[in-house]
């Protein structure tokens, strides 16, 4: 892997990181269950038990005891098997795993699941779709990890006005897709790193990024952010990045 560029996108995952959140569940018992997806987020977790039904529960998520969102207890299986389904779909729209990321910005987490991190990841490429215009980057390890997405990245720029550049090894050659720029990256400047960016079109509101780096063989340390900041700066690097190789 490149040295500039690694560290750079470390140093951007670092920033990326904000205060620490606790998630509370509540139900009359633990949802234990629940662990396999909550315990790969760095945050504080508790139960506490209601005389409830258990379908009545729900999960709350705070920073510094404020109150942030929940998700109800009926919407639990999709955080145990979260949907990687399409932006345009409509079930995967309501995902209330892509409500949980969004909820846990800003929280370091770590992930061994692929499916997870794509459905981890679709939450900044639902946040494209549905602005419909700007630019979004993916990096993937090498072109061929992109050879099962190009369905989907044919229909994200093909039906919207969004710029989307893709980078990765080149060990596969894409076919060309409208509005998706490939660049071949021979330095391996990113070849350690999952990475979606959409800078939001200029709308501070819309900017999202995933940043992940693969810390051991099949394990990535990431995190979600929506800091405007970090997410200029991380863009303008990948734009830089893009502008600079074939």
């Amino acid at each position: 892997m490149g040295g500039d560029g690694g560290d750079r996108l470390r140093e951007l995952r670092e920033r990326a990181r904000g205060p620490r959140k606790t998630i509370t569940t509540f139900g009359p018992e633990p949802y234990d269950d629940l662990a396999p997806v909550l315990d790969r987020f760095d945050a504080d977790l508790r139960h506490e038990s209601l005389p409830i039904p258990e379908e009545s529960g729900y999960l709350v998520v705070e920073r510094d005891g404020e109150y942030l969102g929940a998700v109800p207890a009926a919407a639990f299986d999709e955080l145990r098997d979260p949907s990687g389904g399409a932006p345009w779909d409509a079930t995967a729209d309501a995902s209330a795993y892509r409500e949980l990321v969004g909820l846990l910005s800003g929280t370091a987490f770590e992930m061994d699941d692929r499916s997870r991190l794509v459905a981890t990841a679709r939450e900044v490429e639902d946040r494209a779709w549905r602005t419909g215009r700007g630019s979004l980057y993916a990096t993937f390890q090498s072109l061929s990890a992109f050879r099962a997405q190009v369905p989907m990245y044919e229909h994200l720029a093909g039906t919207t006005d969004l710029s989307v550049t893709v980078f990765g090894e080149p060990d596969w050659e894409p076919p060309a897709i409208d509005g998706v720029a490939v660049h071949r990256d021979e330095t391996g400047e990113v070849t350690d790193f999952w990475v979606v960016a959409f800078d939001g079109a200029g709308e501070d509101d819309a900017k999202s990024a995933l940043i992940a780096a693969e810390e051991r063989p099949g394990t990535y340390a990431g995190v979600v952010t929506y800091d405007p900041t970090v997410v200029d700066d991380l863009t303008a690097y990948l734009g830089g990045l893009a502008a600079s190789t074939p």
